[in-house]
């Protein structure tokens, strides 16, 4: 499984377009998402931060005006321009999205192993990383975070405590809305970026 389309500059062109083909007042109303028709851009509410959206060109910055990753400008994009209006308040595994049993194996290595490898021992850090990116505490598991990389989009990273005897394990959940906001590689990348950013977190 690839982690993104083939050529990422022509996939971020085709967000763009498709970015183009909507209002910014429908795209506020959808996504949960803020429209400054004064300077032209979609502020769209992430983690700890806040990145804005040109429009229609569909440039993506950071709060400081920074440069964005390719890969996570494509996300937001996608967010932005999906139909999803709602959430159904459950949670579901990535083999539960479209075709995601198909990947299930290359999405627990790149994402669960290593959260379960960082933080498998040292649930304390990984609730403080996940504080850090504006988490909120969840009941699945020994130690679990909420977090919103979109405002439609919330996740669930959950950890079980290992010791000498049991191996630590640890899930990732998804609204059962999920599908209706990203598509199910988007949600591959997304829990990749997402582990990054609490390694980043825990390390300072």
């Amino acid at each position: 499984m690839d982690r993104m389309p083939y050529n990422l500059n022509v996939t971020l062109e085709l967000a763009r377009e498709r970015l183009r083909d909507l209002s910014p007042e429908e795209i506020a109303a959808r996504k949960n998402v803020r429209w400054q028709e004064d300077t032209g851009e979609i502020h769209c509410p992430s983690l700890e931060s806040v990145y804005r959206v040109r429009y229609p060109g569909g440039q993506v910055y950071g709060e400081g005006g920074g440069e964005v990753d390719t890969r996570c400008q494509v996300l937001i994009l996608h967010y932005l321009a999906s139909s999803g209006t709602s959430l159904q308040g459950r949670w579901i595994s990535f083999k539960e999205l479209p075709g995601g049993s198909l990947y299930q194996q290359p999405f627990y290595s790149r994402s669960v192993l290593p959260l379960v490898k960082t933080f498998g021992f040292d649930l304390e850090k990984f609730l403080a990383a996940g504080r850090a990116l504006g988490g909120e505490r969840a009941t699945v598991g020994h130690a679990g975070m909420i977090l919103y990389p979109f405002p439609l989009v919330p996740v669930c990273i959950s950890l079980w405590a290992g010791d000498e005897e049991v191996p630590p394990n640890g899930t990732i959940l998804f609204d059962g809305s999920a599908a209706e906001h990203l598509a199910t590689e988007d949600y591959a990348v997304l829990a990749e970026l997402l582990v990054r950013r609490l390694k980043a977190a825990a390390a300072g």
